[in-house]
């Protein structure tokens, strides 16, 4: 629940932190240019003026001149962006009345035109904002897309393993305080929750990788990283430590802990932990580098250089930063997803089956609709628009539950065959049993569904009047006694089927435990709980009812004796 209302959170920023760009860039913007003013931050991130027009910088308006009045109303020196600008868009007439403060403590009072014909001190940026815009947005959207989903697949695949909760966690909070959320903090004045967040995510992080693949400190003097590392955090977070000190702790310190996975790296042999820690490195290590050097890129002294290259500059700047948080987790999920972490490839089929449906369904809209207005129009005039759109709509709805089928059939084929190879299962039982004995059909049966729910092991149990019979088992890493059925079904002790129809219990599918505890989809257990009435008739033909148990033999051998020796001691009648 706690994670739940996090998430739901953090995609409110998100979706506020989007509006925020859109109104930025198409409302306060223009209207800040328009009385030749530019609105940036100073080293205590508190909203300064920079003169844009060659009228006012011989006004005597300095750049990072802070602004005091707007209209005869009064502002603190800390004044956010959005009461500045909101003042200034809510000044009546052509002309602005403005006090400002030189960062030398002059006051200057100007009254200021709204004219975009006014010359400027360096000519306008070649881009358009229409391009500068979809460059940052697009982005932004591969930063959003990679942190949030990564960190609910982390979550819902993985609730038990405090690795991946370190991770996803860490990578939430990292969604609320990079673009497009980190402008809006900045503009509500509340730039110290992007360096508390900053602070928390990166805390976070490096715990978890000081303790990744296997939730062990190796070497061993990583353990201090449980204290170390909330130290280091405040640190960031804080205003006390120059940005040169602060850059080279918030890259250099994770790099520092890749490395050290070097030294786990080799004492491993070839196998799944190798590679997870080779993904991982790879993952992060790009990801911190593109972050450093964005970080790098942003304190670069560019305020003196021409509009066009600070434009460029800026916006590679911030689509570096971007890139960086979007390749973050994409090594760890390579990793988890290729060696760990199950039942991705069932989001991934479900994703791309929206969008297709999703497309499709409006690319035939659209052509619906339009045939739709030529048929109307020819035949009952043109004035019945509405009824076009409405017919298309019909029309639309009509090959809508067709078209989902085939396209989720589709997308299930290509990304996840194993998951439809366990829904086909019951019906191939049927062609199974036509020309196989019990044992083979139970055999069968428990390798697709092995192979579906990507589990290592398992078996196939007969209900017996003497207690349980091994109709069919797979154990790859060790053979010995069938597991027993257990009562609970989860992830700690894997799932248990009882295969009963309308005759009552005959036996039990048996699923051991992933080897990384993750617990089984909802869809494919219901898929398996399929297989229970048609799996039943084969494990009872594969232990028959005449089947004595070899009690029982010993049992009649023992009547039989007795009866022999009964009979050669009595005497024969007359």
């Amino acid at each position: 629940m706690i994670w739940a209302a996090l998430l739901t959170l953090v995609i409110a920023l998100q979706l506020a932190g989007l509006a925020f760009a859109l109104f930025d860039a198409y409302r306060i913007r223009p209207a800040m240019r328009a009385i030749g003013l530019a609105i940036e931050y100073d080293d205590q991130d508190h909203a300064v003026a920079r003169p844009l027009r060659a009228d006012i910088a011989q006004a005597g308006v300095a750049a990072a001149a802070r602004i005091e009045q707007i209209g005869g109303q009064e502002f603190a020196p800390d004044a956010s962006l959005l009461s500045l600008t909101s003042a200034v868009m809510k000044a009546d007439g052509d002309r602005v009345k403005l006090r400002l403060r030189n960062p030398n403590g002059q006051r200057v009072a100007v009254s200021i035109s709204r004219s975009s014909r006014a010359p400027l001190l360096n000519p306008p940026v070649p881009l358009s904002i229409d391009l500068r815009m979809s460059l940052r947005l697009f982005s932004t959207f591969l930063c959003s897309l990679s942190l949030l989903g990564s960190s609910c697949v982390l979550l819902i695949r993985r609730p038990d393993d405090p690795e991946a909760m370190l991770f996803g966690l860490g990578f939430l909070v990292t969604a609320a305080c990079v673009d497009p959320v980190l402008p809006l903090w900045m503009a509500m004045g509340a730039g110290f929750m992007v360096n508390a967040l900053a602070g928390t995510w990166w805390t976070l992080l490096v715990i978890a990788l000081a303790a990744f693949p296997d939730c062990r400190f190796t070497p061993s003097p990583l353990r201090w990283s449980l204290a170390a590392a909330p130290v280091f955090g405040l640190l960031l977070a804080s205003d006390y430590i120059a940005d040169w000190l602060s850059l080279t702790i918030a890259i250099g310190i994770p790099l520092i802990l890749l490395g050290a996975q070097v030294l786990r790296y080799r004492k491993l042999s070839s196998g799944r932990e190798r590679q997870q820690i080779k993904w991982a490195a790879l993952g992060f290590a790009a990801g911190f580098m593109l972050a450093g050097l964005s970080l790098a890129m942003s304190l670069t002294p560019y305020d003196e250089w021409p509009a066009n290259k600070q434009a460029i500059w800026a916006l590679t700047t911030v689509c570096l930063f971007n890139l960086s948080f979007a390749i973050l987790p994409l090594g760890l999920l390579i990793s988890l997803i290729r060696y760990r972490l199950w039942d991705v490839d069932r989001v991934i089929s479900r994703s791309v089956a929206l969008a297709l449906i999703t497309t499709s369904i409006g690319l035939l809209w659209a052509v619906l609709s339009d045939v739709a207005k030529l048929v109307v129009a020819y035949v009952l005039g043109k004035e019945h628009d509405a009824l076009a759109l409405a017919l298309g709509a019909a029309l639309v709805a009509c090959v809508f539950a067709p078209t989902q089928a085939v396209v989720v059939r589709w997308c299930k084929r290509k990304f996840n065959p194993t998951s439809l190879d366990l829904e086909q299962l019951p019906d191939r039982l049927s062609v199974w049993r036509g020309h196989c004995d019990g044992a083979e059909v139970a055999t069968r049966a428990l390798d697709v569904a092995l192979r579906a729910l990507h589990a290592p092991g398992g078996a196939v149990l007969a209900r017996t009047p003497n207690g349980r019979t091994l109709v069919a088992n797979r154990e790859p890493a060790r053979t010995g006694e069938a597991p027993a059925p257990a009562t609970e079904n989860d992830a700690a002790h894997g799932h248990v089927l009882h295969l009963e129809d309308q005759d009552g219990l005959a036996g039990w599918l048996v699923i051991r435990p992933r080897e990384d505890r993750s617990r089984f989809s909802k869809s494919d257990l219901a898929a398996l709980s399929a297989l229970a009435a048609p799996l039943a008739e084969a494990v009872r033909s594969a232990v028959p009812a005449n089947r004595i148990d070899p009690g029982m033999h010993r049992m009649l051998d023992e009547l039989r004796a007795r009866l022999a020796f009964l009979e050669q001691g009595a005497p024969r009648p007359g």
